[in-house]
């Protein structure tokens, strides 16, 4: 197999980053729409006195409750990390692939 040129690792680099930020930015929604659905379940049973505890009790009907919405944070946070990992290694690469020259100005 051909070694991959330096413009082709440039894309790859790029094309990580823009992966990267999208699962990141789909981890943020995901996170936001979770804390939403803690506040309207809120709203609507009232809030448990102290801090949010998964293994109360009293906060297990909450839990409950949003335990889709939360699976689906879980995953978008693997599918950041994938993507970060993804990204690190393509600029390890790129790194790795420069000319000597640029590596000693750096």
């Amino acid at each position: 197999m051909k070694a991959p040129t330096y413009q082709q690792l440039i894309e790859r680099a790029a094309l990580t980053a823009l992966e990267l930020f999208q699962a990141q930015t789909t981890k943020k929604a995901l996170k936001a729409e979770l804390r939403s659905l803690y506040d309207t379940y809120f709203e609507a049973y009232g809030r448990p006195d102290g801090k949010f505890d998964p293994y109360s009790e009293a906060f297990l009907p909450v839990m409950n409750f949003t335990e889709a919405q939360f699976q689906r944070v879980r995953a978008a946070k693997k599918a950041e990390y994938n993507a970060q990992r993804r990204h690190h290694t393509a600029l390890r690469a790129l790194n790795a692939y420069r000319p000597a020259k640029t590596k000693e100005a750096a």
